[in-house]
């Protein structure tokens, strides 16, 4: 496609393409320089339109797990364009490539006996694990419990259900009104569960909880049809772990009131956090739990629902009348089961999990060479270093440098300033090798040092 030199580019894809976010700062640092158009991808890097490589440690949104541009998977998709491109799932047709990718799923996902709703995102997925729970306990008579819990500084995607769910204000108060019967629980990390500072050691699961039960009972079990959760969660700042504990009590939690457990695997889901699924980690089964992004590795976009057999029992022979046009698409399916042939093939959860402590050393080691507070935390292949600004200094202007630092050096990952702290996020495919992964993060470390610096420039002024 012939748009002109690399600079009419440059200007096309501000003038005609919407982004999610604010460039405005970047803008203003390296005026026509953003956003960069990549060509290409190779494995575990984008190649830009001036041939400079890129690792792509965060610009796949934590889609990429095997890595860009891989021939077999380009010939499965290929192969399955040739035999069937597209046919719907309906009441009276199916098609083999749903069923098969379903089986095997139902293998790996840590839900009891489960029945999937495909979707073509996480937004999607959790849209319909929404109206699940809804549609379960109006099945079972009880339709006053219709409330949605979600937690604060949460993620949950983009559509007016998902974005209800999301406890950042930056998503959700540019589209008030929203959803109604959507209420936020507290967040069991360190400075977001409004118990505790930052830098508490361990956790705060007890306090959490407590709260937890408190709003429950404040707003009405009778009144609650689920609670979703990540169990890894990367929305606003930093990677939050959860104390050891929080999982298995919040299950129980669920357990005494009724309330349906939703666990939100977008991110966290086919070996980002060093097992299958994020929920391994603590050996939870939750009634429902929500995937996409790693399913196809982002070749295609795909997500779904696992749903518990016991709350799909609930439905009898009644229809869950959420219509979906590419529900189970046909090339959707064929990426999926090449990606997991490719995942069980190479090993790629368990070199996830050997990539954790190399990514947790360099982040510490960067957290302690700065002149800034700063926290690092790391489970898997995907970790965060969140800097800790003071009163006056731009936070915005910070993330852009930081962000162009590491852009300099080859290395794309996300930059997300909330407040006065930015936090830094470092996820590259599964795929990547002992030596890729160490180069990549000596350049993380060097641009985090130079950015550092340079604090002491004066905000720029919006134009």
């Amino acid at each position: 496609m012939a748009v002109g030199d690399a600079q009419d580019l440059v200007q096309l894809a501000r003038h005609r393409v919407r982004y999610p976010g604010d460039a405005a700062v970047l803008e203003r640092l390296y005026p026509g320089t953003f956003p960069r158009p990549f060509s290409h991808g190779d494995g575990i890097y984008l190649v830009d339109d001036q041939g400079h490589r890129f690792v792509d440690a965060g610009n796949h949104l934590g889609a990429a797990v095997i890595g860009h541009s891989r021939g077999e998977m380009a010939d499965a998709i290929a192969k399955q364009v040739r035999t069937l491109e597209f046919s719907a799932l309906q009441p009276g047709a199916s098609h083999p490539y749903a069923v098969a990718l379903a089986e095997r799923l139902a293998k790996l996902v840590p839900v009891d006996d489960p029945v999937f709703s495909f979707t073509s995102s996480g937004s999607e997925a959790n849209e319909a694990a929404f109206k699940t729970a809804r549609a379960y306990h109006r099945r079972l008579g009880n339709s006053r419990k219709y409330k949605i819990f979600s937690r604060r500084s949460s993620y949950h995607g983009s559509s007016y259900g998902a974005v209800s769910a999301t406890g950042l204000s930056a998503f959700r108060d540019p589209f008030l009104p929203l959803v109604d019967g959507f209420v936020f629980l507290p967040h069991p990390f360190p400075g977001f569960c409004g118990h505790c500072s930052w830098d508490t050691a361990g956790g705060c699961s007890g306090s959490c909880i407590d709260e937890t039960v408190a709003i429950i009972e404040r707003e009405g079990p009778d009144t609650v049809a689920a609670i979703i959760a990540e169990p890894v969660s990367i929305a606003g700042a930093g990677v939050k772990i959860p104390p050891p504990t929080y999982w298995q009590t919040l299950r129980s939690l669920c357990d005494e009131y009724g309330i349906l457990l939703i666990a939100d695997e977008v991110i966290t889901g086919f070996g980002r956090t060093g097992t299958m699924f994020g929920c391994d980690h603590w050996s939870i089964r939750p009634d429902m739990l929500t995937f996409a992004k790693g399913i196809t590795s982002g070749y295609i976009p795909m997500g779904g629902v696992a749903v518990a057999r016991h709350v799909q029992d609930a439905f009898g022979d009644s229809a869950f009348m959420h219509i979906n046009t590419y529900a189970g698409h046909p090339v959707a399916c064929a990426a999926a089961m090449k990606t997991l042939d490719i995942i069980e093939r190479e090993d790629l959860i368990s070199r996830s999990a050997a990539q954790g402590p190399v990514i947790a050393e360099a982040f510490e080691e960067i957290a302690a060479s700065v002149s800034l507070p700063a926290r690092a935390s790391v489970i898997g292949a995907i970790g965060s270093v969140e800097f800790f600004l003071s009163e006056g200094t731009d936070a915005g202007v910070f993330a852009a440098r930081l962000w162009h630092e590491c852009y300099e050096r080859g290395v794309l990952l996300r930059v997300a300033p909330v407040g006065q702290n930015v936090s830094l996020f470092f996820y590259p495919p599964l795929s990547i090798e002992a030596g890729e992964l160490a180069e990549a993060l000596a350049r993380v470390a060097e641009a985090a040092i130079h950015a550092d610096a340079e604090l002491d420039v004066k905000p720029i002024p919006a134009s």
